[in-house]
């Protein structure tokens, strides 16, 4: 190529030759470009393509060459893509990228917006006409099939008509992920330090971002909590208590700790297993690991089973029922996420680092409300729930105390806390500020006549159940009834306890309603009258749910009815307490209720072994002593059942109804995780689903959620 200055410009032919370097110049830089354009128009423009990303992966968290493609569209994803993004995809193959499309629209499984419908519609039918003409041997294409074409040069016609029917939409997160950035350099310390101790690798702190974009409050549709994300049934196993007043799944450290002992459990397990599979390479564990946590460590046994020690044959090969795109891309988002997060100055130059959150730890010695603290703490509300998320609504309206043993979090103070913790432990112990008890709805009653009955305010009533605006209740439905202690009082001495026994002591009044009233003299004379008015049966049985829904009124499926209560029966002149498993509970939140530590009393009672997990519908006996353990154990599982459903409430609404058809393989668990719909939600819309053997193509009720 000439150069200006070259001898072969004289000075006659400069300009001449100045121009033509110029243009040879541009030529040679504009040429790749050109190329690009001609192969990928306008409608496909170099913004659909897959970003390059140096990925820093290590023997711990390999990121193999067929994989890294998988990353890079997480990359983009966390990135490149804001909220007002979707990303039209291949579901198998995510890197492959069809359409970036701006819009406000966004992604739904269920309810797909028009725009984004129309624009699956028009991609699905491109790919379908490029695998005919494949199939008639064309291979040249023009305008947007040519970037799909592209795309998908090396796939038979089959193939592509395959892709045409898994186009998945993908939402931008770009702007989540910066906020997420944010709420790492808080809590991402604790969250090492937590890590360290049990000896894990630090780089499992960035799992919460593909997670829960680690916010410690976050609640999906199908109940999981917290920055991690937790169940409500794995939760007792993991050592997490979730109760009226507190749920320790939203407490950043407490979860933490929990996860941590979930990823020693697995890696343990997968361990074991990786061991006894010979294998001619050494492969690291983490990749199954991280997966686990999304699919279970017995998933990731089987799959280890099937295909071997090697994480891409198992992602190329391992077929089962729940190994879909979010189990397949979990690992993926994972090291996305890690390399985001690693890299923050690069992808957010902008981003202003926070200080870690430093706090002070101090353990409650006997019940207190949220007054009393910040009064002697001299913080103010908004702080004490900024530091103790996992208190619950109930204990910030003042109904609840917070619970002796509560470990409080309190900004680190200077000079420490011991004068005002000293303080704290002088004062006397509070009487509480209301005495709530239980009413069971009858036919005909409405929340107003109910309040009118009871002499309270009919607002409060409905605000304290979380009605709703037509505080809609059903016959059978348990209520609370709100009242100041001195109102219980005058009640008890006016009434007799013909329709329920409530009891005032150090804690709110309780009531134990049956639908019919058996008196059966009991083993001892002192707890007739307690017992008179529980219904006593010659067997256990299932009860009809008594909260049933009407699928035009949403709020018809709210509430908690007294099928949850125990049931008394009678064998050999002694009396058996039962109850049927309902959705998201599980052996140790039994004993917990109970007040003991071990489920093995409640597993020998009823024959189950270790290994076995309790099933919905199931009828279990326990090991009750008295009537105050019994009615301790219905008031908290009461409780904790309207915690289930206001968390839900609070956050989500129902908009209407809609069928599903069963597919071969489907339960209950994989509906619920597929169609996100809580269990306890999924049995009110459809109690057979849990009590009878469905078969492929039956077809169910399910709701449509909306957040609120």
């Amino acid at each position: 190529m000439l150069h200006p200055y070259s001898p072969f410009c004289t000075q006659p032919r400069y300009l001449s030759c100045r121009f033509i370097i110029i243009f040879n110049e541009y030529v040679r830089f504009l040429a790749p470009v050109l190329l690009l354009l001609w192969v990928f128009p306008q409608a496909a423009s170099a913004d659909h393509l897959l970003g390059q990303y140096d990925l820093q992966c290590d023997k711990i968290f390999p990121c193999p060459d067929e994989l890294k493609p998988r990353v890079s569209f997480w990359v983009d994803v966390f990135t490149k893509y804001g909220d007002d993004t979707i990303v039209l995809h291949d579901s198998h193959n995510p890197h492959r990228v069809y359409k970036v499309i701006k819009t406000k629209a966004q992604c739904s499984r269920r309810r797909e917006p028009r725009l984004i419908r129309n624009a699956k519609s028009k991609l699905r039918k491109q790919l379908l006409q490029i695998a005919d003409k494949r199939a008639k041997g064309v291979r040249a294409f023009s305008g947007e099939k040519k970037h799909l074409a592209e795309l998908l040069k090396d796939e038979k016609p089959s193939e592509i008509r395959k892709a045409a029917r898994r186009i998945r939409c993908q939402g931008g997160v770009a702007d989540q992920f910066h906020a997420a950035l944010g709420r790492h350099d808080k809590y991402g310390p604790m969250v090492v330090k937590t890590l360290k101790q049990v000896g894990l690798p630090t780089d499992i702190q960035y799992l919460p971002f593909v997670e829960s974009s680690y916010r410690p409050t976050a609640y999906s549709r199908v109940g999981a909590a917290g920055m991690w994300q937790i169940m409500p049934r794995t939760a007792r196993i993991l050592g997490l208590r979730i109760s009226s007043t507190v749920d320790e799944r939203l407490d950043p450290v407490l979860a933490s700790s929990a996860a941590a002992r979930y990823f020693l459990k697995s890696r343990k397990k997968l361990g074991d297993k990786a061991r006894s599979i010979k294998s001619s390479k050494k492969h690291s564990l983490y990749p199954y690991v991280i997966t686990s946590y999304n699919y279970g460590a017995a998933g990731m046994l089987r799959a280890m089973d099937k295909v071997g020690v090697d994480y891409m044959d198992v992602l190329n090969k391992y077929k089962a029922r729940g190994f879909r795109m979010a189990v397949k891309n979990f690992y993926s988002s994972f090291l996305a996420a890690r390399h985001v997060a690693q890299n923050v100055d690069k992808y957010y130059p902008n981003h202003r680092v926070r200080q870690p959150l430093e706090m002070d730890v101090v353990t409650i010695k006997t019940p207190v409300s949220t007054d009393r603290l910040m009064t002697t703490f001299s913080v103010s509300e908004g702080t004490l729930k900024k530091y103790n998320p996992s208190l619950m609504r109930l204990v910030w309206s003042g109904r609840r105390f917070v619970p002796k043993g509560y470990k409080l979090k309190l900004p680190k103070a200077r000079g420490g806390r011991s004068e005002q913790v000293a303080k704290l432990n002088a004062l006397q112990p509070e009487k509480p500020k209301y005495a709530e008890y239980s009413y069971r709805v009858r036919r005909g009653d409405t929340a107003c006549d109910i309040a009118r009955k009871e002499a309270v305010s009919c607002r409060e009533l409905i605000l304290l159940n979380n009605l709703g605006r037509r505080a809609f209740i059903r016959a059978g439905q348990i209520i609370i009834i709100p009242g100041m202690p001195t109102k219980v009082a005058k009640k008890k001495a006016r009434k007799p306890a013909k329709k329920a026994v409530r009891k005032l002591k150090k804690q709110p009044a309780k009531v134990v309603l049956a639908r019919n009233k058996i008196s059966i003299e009991p083993e001892k004379q002192t707890k007739k009258r307690q017992l008179a008015v529980v219904a006593i049966s010659p067997n256990p049985h299932k009860p009809e749910p008594v909260i049933k829904s009407i699928p035009d009124i949403p709020e018809s499926i709210f509430g908690v009815g007294d099928d949850l209560l125990i049931q008394l029966s009678k064998k050999a002149g002694k009396i058996r307490y039962s109850i049927v498993v309902e959705p998201d509970e599980a052996l140790g939140l039994f004993a917990n209720w109970m007040g003991i530590r071990y489920t093995s009393r409640i597993r020998k009672m009823n024959n189950i072994k270790k290994s076995r997990k309790v099933r919905i519908g199931k009828v279990i006996y326990l090991p009750i002593r008295n009537t105050a353990q019994r009615e301790k154990f219905d008031q908290q599982r009461l409780d904790y059942h309207r915690e289930l459903q206001d968390e839900f409430r609070l956050r989500f609404k129902i908009v209407g109804v809609e069928t599903y058809r069963i597919h071969f393989g489907d339960n209950a668990w994989n509906i619920s995780i597929k169609q996100r719909v809580p269990l306890w939600l999924l049995k009110r819309y459809n109690p057979k689903l849990f009590t009878m053997q469905s078969r492929p193509g039956d077809v169910i009720n399910l709701p449509v959620i909306e957040a609120s």
